[in-house]
């Protein structure tokens, strides 16, 4: 028993699952080649046992300021904007976006009507039907998120947008959904996971 819980532990330890890449678990001097869902025989001292390495369903994207889940067929990329401006980007194939900004010198509280503004420029040039109205949010750690809820409608598109801050002294964050209902409502899910997992840490 002893011995399966060391294995256990170790592959613990192993940060980052990617569907494309192989392991290497090494316990003591000995090294073992592990891949996805594929089970292999490990020799501890005189006993053997079977190791697996498995990656979950969905994930957990954490930084200094913020957490959230996703499901583990997408990856969340970080990006340095320049003056102290942060931001962690994830798209689904069907255009689902999930997009948080992280301001550690300014407050973007402001910002809400420019970035709609920037957003929807295009649709409305190209005669997209939009609908704003005001909206806010509780996360399940009690952080209350307000901004606005944008629709964005043309034939064959039925887009929904949520644009949320929260703001401390001189920092913030700025979060913005999208899905089109009329392509990917299947990704429903995806945005659904990510606000009721959202965890806010800035301080």
């Amino acid at each position: 028993m002893k011995i399966r819980i060391l294995v256990s532990l170790l592959l613990l330890t192993i940060a980052k699952i990617s569907l494309a890449e192989n392991y290497v678990l090494t316990i003591g001097n000995d090294s073992y080649e592990l891949s996805l869902d594929k089970e292999i025989r490990i020799k501890v001292g005189d006993n053997h046992v079977t190791a697996k390495l498995k990656q979950k369903d969905n994930l957990t994207y954490t930084t200094d300021n913020f957490s959230f889940e996703y499901p583990k067929q997408y990856s969340p990329s970080k990006s340095d904007l320049g003056n102290g401006i942060l931001q962690t980007a994830m798209m689904t194939p069907l255009g689902t976006v999930v997009l948080i900004q992280e301001y550690l010198s300014l407050d973007p509280s402001s910002m809400v009507d420019l970035m709609i503004n920037e957003v929807t420029k295009e649709e409305r040039q190209y005669g997209y039907k939009l609908e704003s109205r005001p909206s806010s949010t509780t996360l399940s750690d009690g952080t209350l998120l307000s901004g606005k809820v944008v629709t964005s409608k043309y034939k064959g598109s039925d887009i929904k947008r949520y644009f949320y801050t929260y703001n401390i002294k001189d920092s913030g964050l700025f979060i913005m959904t999208q899905i089109d209902y009329q392509i990917a409502s299947a990704d429903e899910d995806v945005i659904d996971r990510f606000i009721k997992s959202l965890s806010v840490t800035m301080q």
